[in-house]
């Protein structure tokens, strides 16, 4: 039987791993929002796959996705 706390925990996870995918993609939605072309489009969301991992690499493509 599954308890309230079990559910709560699984819960917890997911809004957890929901959030982490949304952040690490903001730079991807935030280029797309800005009307950026293809090719800048397709740059940001490379350097957020390739080197998201790192808080520079995020940035890095944070600022490019905004930068006109």
């Amino acid at each position: 039987m599954i308890t309230t706390a079990e559910i709560i925990l699984y819960v917890k996870y997911v809004l957890c791993i929901l959030i982490t995918i949304g952040i690490f993609m903001a730079p991807a939605w935030v280029a797309r929002q800005n009307g950026k072309g293809k090719p800048d489009m397709h740059a940001v969301r490379l350097g957020s796959w390739v080197f998201g991992w790192s808080i520079v690499g995020w940035l890095w493509s944070l600022f490019w996705a905004v930068r006109k």
